[in-house]
């Protein structure tokens, strides 16, 4: 293959046709709608300003195969039609004689019928150039009515008009169309296969913004440093291309692709220097890499190396070599979802969004930094290292949910990126203010204990990558080597229903939230947020000293059985209080058979009159809506359903029974009422027996149950 720096005029003195043909796609540069006025308005001023200013302008690569001195293109399609209809307006415009332009015979569609004859009798009409040239042309007696629905006739006529309100006070233009170039690449011999066609076109999107995008920008290359202009130019048609191809979308290009991945290296340097992002790319590429940036040609070098080290790399074999998704193995970093090749979800989804939220989020925009860190310096990070750094920014990562931020009044990110470049590079933990600080004291603390303990790493590891710990230990530490294996084990085979009610057992593991407390339930969010220590949360370490003791007491082997072994030697133990801890020990909460309740976040309010008056909350944040009384619904259960529940409680539920009577409870006692028109009118109370510190000497439960017996109510 031979490439060769051509015009459009001086590519017909090797041949004397182009081509296109029937497998190209319509001219799309004319369309109407708002996303192409824009990208059609950048790719004239662009063109203009090369004109206007006698400036050279390289627009791209044209692919094709010569065939009997006709050019078929391949790739290109769009900038050869629009290098057409411009040299035609300005060769009507400026009155260009028939031997300077007659070249434009040569150029034809054969896409359509429709379109090849067009194009014939648009080199042979002159405008007048004092109405609208489209409706012009259109009034033409050679213009068919039906040339109306073809697609490229359209998009012609709607170039031109465009070519003419940007040009039409211009003049002395011909000359200066010999600035306009572009690169021509022969492929001889190799045919017009579908399969070449697609690869070969990969880049070209349909409404081809990013082909105008390309020209814009290899413009302000130039304008800094046309040694690396020429390399990005190179590198955006071989390189890039080919190292992106296999990401491509079911449109088979890979211009959406190219720019999410440039987004997402470009708004690194914008949270690095303070810039502010930018959803426009030719504002984006303006303010980072044009020259009135100082520091454009420091961002167009970090721009081509985090394109760069992709490219000598076999990408999916290297996420599967360092990263593992949803289960543990020695040697790999867990990152918690299927798909391991982060690269291709940034090329897929950065900039995106589902609603409110990013598709590629604050937290992977800095894990896929880490690696591209990484892979711009492997020659000074082995690998073995970087498997150790990158466990540790993914451990930083989960664990500073707060900190992550990029808004207005508070943006974290340049700090973020800071400690994430230097995590990688020096293996040091820093001492800023960036990451969460109590993590950092705790990766801190791992790196130092494995000096002493490097056989206990891979332990350490496994430990560190249970979905429910997501890097951070605290709930174990690392002086309680002995219950790693055990916490496994026990959270990942035995009911954690059960395992709530053993914790319990041992001690109140519970931890106050504001004005409400938790406790673990089946819901895998609140053991995360019992796990992890959090400013908005009091109680953690009396979580992590009973959590330890009840580890402590299992035996390596931890089952169910074990646990049974520990809620009945609590239960059985005549010294028990019965206590709040005493009925969540003992009632479990079973599958109901008429209804189901909402699936609980194991959050509780507790009202001032004591521990016993306790809603179980159906959300996390509100008790307003349904809640249910702890004891009303455990003695629900008990009476096996018999009688129904309010389906709506705002101050807890209540239990309906014969007669018109409902069932309360209160700290100290058992409520009856009825039901008036508009409010709930008392009937009468039993009291409950306590002690004299108010705590219960009987099952209030099984009282209650006996009591409603001897009411007749059972």
């Amino acid at each position: 293959m031979a490439t060769q720096q051509y015009t459009f005029k001086s590519l017909f003195k090797e041949i004397n046709k182009i081509e296109i043909p029937i497998i190209q796609r319509d001219y799309a540069q004319g369309r109407k709608d708002e996303k192409v006025e824009r990208v059609r308005e950048r790719f004239l001023d662009t063109i203009f300003d090369a004109l206007k200013n006698k400036k050279t302008l390289t627009l791209d690569f044209v692919y094709g195969e010569k065939e009997n001195c006709k050019f078929i293109p391949l790739d290109g399609q769009q900038r050869l039609t629009t290098l057409f209809l411009l040299h035609w307006y300005i060769a009507k415009k400026e009155n260009v004689n028939n031997a300077e332009s007659d070249f434009l015979k040569g150029f034809s569609y054969f896409t359509r019928p429709s379109s090849r004859d067009f194009c014939q009798k648009l080199v042979k009409f002159i405008p007048s150039f004092s109405k609208i040239i489209s409706k012009e042309i259109q009034d033409q007696s050679w213009f068919q009515y039906q040339w109306n629905n073809d697609p490229t006739i359209e998009g012609m006529l709607v170039m031109i008009d465009a070519i003419n309100e940007k040009y039409g006070n211009s003049s002395d233009l011909w000359m200066q169309l010999e600035n306009i170039t572009f690169y021509f690449l022969e492929i001889s011999g190799m045919g017009l296969t579908d399969e070449l066609y697609i690869k070969m076109n990969s880049r070209g999107k349909p409404l081809t913004e990013f082909e105008h995008f390309k020209a814009e920008f290899e413009g302000m290359i130039k304008e800094v440093d046309e040694k690396l202009s020429k390399e990005f130019n190179h590198k955006f048609d071989l390189d890039w291309t080919d190292m992106l191809f296999p990401y491509r979308g079911e449109n088979q290009i890979i211009d959406d692709e190219f720019m999410r991945y440039f987004f997402f290296v470009s708004d690194i340097l914008c949270f690095m220097q303070d810039v502010d992002l930018q959803k426009d790319e030719f504002k984006l590429a303006k303010l980072l890499y044009g020259k009135d940036n100082p520091k454009a040609k420091e961002n167009l070098e970090f721009l081509k190396s985090a394109f760069d080290c992709w490219c000598e790399l076999k990408i999916d074999d290297f996420f599967n070599t360092i990263f593992t998704n949803n289960v543990y193995e020695s040697g790999k970093v867990k990152i918690y979802q299927e798909n391991l090749n982060i690269f291709k979800q940034c090329c897929d989804d950065y900039g995106d969004d589902n609603g409110r939220n990013r598709k590629f989020p604050l937290n992977m925009t800095l894990f896929l930094y880490a690696v591209v860190v990484y892979l711009q310096n492997r020659q000074s990070v082995q690998e073995e290292d970087f498997k150790h750094r990158i466990r540790i920014v993914r451990n930083l990562i989960w664990n500073s949910r707060d900190e992550i931020r990029a808004d207005g009044q508070r943006n974290n990110m340049p700090q973020l990126l800071a400690e994430t470049k230097e995590i990688i590079l020096q293996g040091t933990i820093p001492t800023s203010t960036g990451y969460n600080k109590r993590q950092k004291e705790e990766e801190q603390a791992k790196i130092d204990w494995l000096i002493t303990n490097s056989d206990k790493q891979d332990t350490l590891f496994h430990l560190e990558d249970h979905s429910l710990l997501y890097g951070c230990i605290a709930v174990v530490g690392l002086e309680n080597i002995a219950n790693f294996d055990k916490f496994r084990k026990l959270f990942n085979n035995c009911d954690w229903d059960l395992i709530s009610r053993a914790l319990l057992a041992k001690g109140d593991y519970s931890q106050v939230v504001g004005w409400r407390w938790q406790l673990g339930t089946k819901n895998v969010s609140t053991w995360k947020d019992l796990f992890h220590p959090s400013n908005q949360r009091d109680g953690f370490d009396k979580t992590k000293i009973v959590l330890n003791d009840l580890l402590a007491s299992l035996s390596s082997a931890t089952g169910e059985n074990e646990l049974k072994g520990v809620i009945d030697t609590y239960l059985n133990n005549t010294n028990t209080l019965k206590d709040w801890r005493y009925y969540f020990v003992k009632y479990a909460e079973p599958i109901l058979t008429n209804w189901e309740l909402p699936s609980t976040y194991g959050f509780y309010y507790t009202y001032d009159d004591g521990v016993y008056h306790t809603l179980r909350m159906n959300t996390e944040e509100s008790i307003r809506g349904r809640n249910w009384n702890v004891f009303i619904l455990t003695l629900y259960y008990q009476l096996d359903e018999k009688y129904p529940l309010d389906n709506y409680a705002y101050q807890g539920n209540k239990l309906q029974l014969p007669n018109g009577l409902w069932l309360d409870c209160l700290n100290n006692k058992f409520v009856f009422y009825k039901w008036t028109i508009d409010h709930w009118e008392f009937d009468s109370e039993i009291a409950i027996p306590q002690d004299a510190n108010g705590i219960d000497t009987e099952d209030r439960v099984v009282w209650m149950k006996n009591k409603l017996n001897e009411l007749g109510f059972i």
